[in-house]
Parts: structure tokens; C-alpha cells; sequence
């Protein structure tokens, strides 16, 4: 529920009256009256004085018909509507109204959630993927009420062809995963992963690869790490060194930190790939290979010794 703060009325009032019928245009048949309408929306809420004022009058007035500009038939307004919610994130300092982002995503899911995308535009869905971001860095509580439905629009953009967005689909995946309980519902999101692990571009591969431990480590029983587990080998004696070092690191991590039960079933095929880059052609990943599983000893032995306690 929107709550008034403690903002400048008369400022709001005079604004409203200066930006109301901008912010009708912005759904109208005319698509010049939306370009006009939407431009001068985001020169208002580029402006970062009376910060507080702009926030409320983007939540009690703007947002609703904003929304709807996500679904706008050009590009370019669509692309407006997406800057104008960046610029509004920057007004913030710190308190965020949980509903507003909340509809915001779930704006967002619906564009990406099924294929065909729904967004047809490769470099929207970047941007939309960019928008995700910032607003789980900002507060990630707008994701906490449908994760489920995140997962499955996770899963789905993983699988665009667009590599930039498979990419920033594997960031975001792990980023969610460390802060959000989502693991339980990444089964297709870890399949469309397992793909990525093959795909002909080295960014695409090392993004997917350091996406892996985090999603398995997010609540689930770790029988994901089936579906990956074959091409998480084969990553280990990938062509680039870095996604080499990816793999181990992520390797190291789920030894690290899955629970006994996941240790029972997966800890020998783990060890195994840290085990084979001993043999590694180049003398980093040697020693990086050493230092992890002196770590992974060492940890077992503390456990050991507090279970003799």
C-alpha cells in the first residue's frame, strides 16, 4: 500500500498539473503524443532535487500507465520507459516502496517468460536484464514474493540466442541464488545452463560455469548437479584457462559448502575433476588445483575433529 511521506504537497500539486497530460499521452493511439510524453517524463525524473517528491509522484501517478509503455510497439519508447525506471531507482537513497518494484518485475517476467519472447527486441531484453539487476542490488525484496515464476523466466532467457543475454541471464541467476532461496525451482534454469556449458563463446561458458555452484547451493538437494555434471568435467579441460579456473573454483565451492547427503552422493566425482588438473598444461591451474584441495582437507578435518568432540 502506498504510504505519503513526508514530501512538499504544493511541489507534487504543481508538478501534477505540469505533467499530467504527458502522462496520459504516454498510452495514446498517437505514438509521437507516447515519444512526447515519455521524453518528458524521463527529463523529469532525471532531475535529482526534491527527491522524495519525484518518487511519490512516480508511485502515485506515473507507474501505472509507465507499465503499459513496457509493452509500447516501438523500440525506442519502450527502451524510454525502461530509463525512466533506472532513473527513478537513482532517486532513491535508501527506502523503497516494495510494491512499486514488485509490479515492475512482474512487468519484466511477463516480457521474458515464454518463447517466442514476448520482448522481440534483443537489446530490450539486455536492457531489461540490466534493469533486473539494479533492482535486486538495490532491494531484493521485490523479488521474494514469486520466485517460482523468476525461476522460470531465468530458465527461459538463458535460453536466448542473444549471447549477451544468456550471459547477464547467468549473472543474475547467481546473484539471485545467493541471496534468495530460488534453488528448488531452477530445475529448467540448470538445463538451460547445461547447454550454455557448450556453447562456442568463452564468455557465454565461464558466466554459466560461475553461475553453477551458486544456483545448486540455493536451497535445493543438490540432484541437479546431475544434469551438469558431464559437461562440468568437460569445462575442466576447456580450451580457456579461465573457464578452467571457473570450473575449479565452482567445483571447490559445492565441495565446500552441499550438505552431507549431497557429499554422499557427488563427493568422488567432485574430487575426481580437482584431482585431474593437477595434470593441468598450465602451472596456475596446477597450483590453484592443489590450494583448493588442500582447503577442502582441511575442512574435513575440522569437521571430523568437532564430530569427535
Amino acid at each position: 500500500m502506498l504510504t505519503e511521506p513526508n514530501i512538499d504537497r504544493s511541489f507534487v500539486e504543481d508538478q501534477i498539473k505540469l505533467l499530467q497530460r504527458d502522462i496520459n499521452c504516454i498510452i495514446d493511439q498517437d505514438r509521437n503524443l507516447r515519444k512526447q510524453g515519455l521524453t518528458k517524463l524521463q527529463d523529469f525524473f532525471k532531475v535529482k532535487s526534491n527527491a522524495q517528491e519525484r518518487i511519490y509522484i512516480f508511485d502515485a501517478y506515473a507507474l501505472k500507465n509507465l507499465l503499459r509503455a513496457f509493452e509500447d510497439q516501438v523500440e525506442r519508447n519502450r527502451e524510454t520507459a525502461i530509463n525512466i525506471v533506472l532513473n527513478y531507482l537513482d532517486l532513491h537513497d535508501q527506502h523503497f516502496n516494495t510494491e512499486t518494484l514488485r509490479l515492475i518485475v512482474d512487468t519484466i517476467i511477463n516480457r521474458l517468460n515464454q518463447l517466442p519472447f514476448t520482448e522481440t527486441s534483443e537489446e530490450i531484453r539486455l536492457a531489461l536484464f540490466k534493469l533486473l539487476h539494479k533492482i535486486q542490488v538495490k532491494h531484493i525484496d521485490a523479488y521474494t514474493n514469486n520466485l517460482q515464476r523468476l525461476a522460470h523466466m531465468i530458465g527461459k532467457a538463458l535460453q536466448d540466442n542473444f549471447p549477451e543475454v544468456k550471459k547477464d541471464a547467468a549473472i543474475f541467476a547467481a546473484e539471485i541464488s545467493k541471496k534468495l532461496p530460488i534453488g528448488e525451482y531452477m530445475g529448467e534454469a540448470v538445463k538451460s545452463l547445461n547447454q550454455n556449458m557448450q556453447h562456442a563463446h568463452t564468455k557465454i561458458r565461464k558466466a554459466t560455469v560461475d553461475s553453477i555452484a551458486p544456483i545448486l547451493l540455493s536451497r535445493t538437494n543438490g540432484t541437479f548437479l546431475e544434469i551438469v555434471l558431464t559437461n562440468l568435467r568437460n569445462l575442466s579441460l576447456d580450451k580457456s584457462s579461465d573457464v578452467r579456473k571457473g570450473t575449479l573454483i565452482a567445483v571447490a565451492e559445492l565441495l565446500m559448502h552441499f550438505s552431507i547427503q549431497n557429499l554422499n552422493s557427488y563427493e568422488n566425482n567432485l574430487i575426481l575433476i580437482l584431482m585431474n588438473s593437477l595434470s593441468d598444461d598450465s602451472k596456475e591451474i596446477q597450483n590453484l588445483a592443489m590450494q583448493l584441495l588442500d582447503e577442502i582437507g582441511l575442512k574435513r578435518q575440522r569437521l571430523d575433529e568437532e564430530a569427535n568432540l
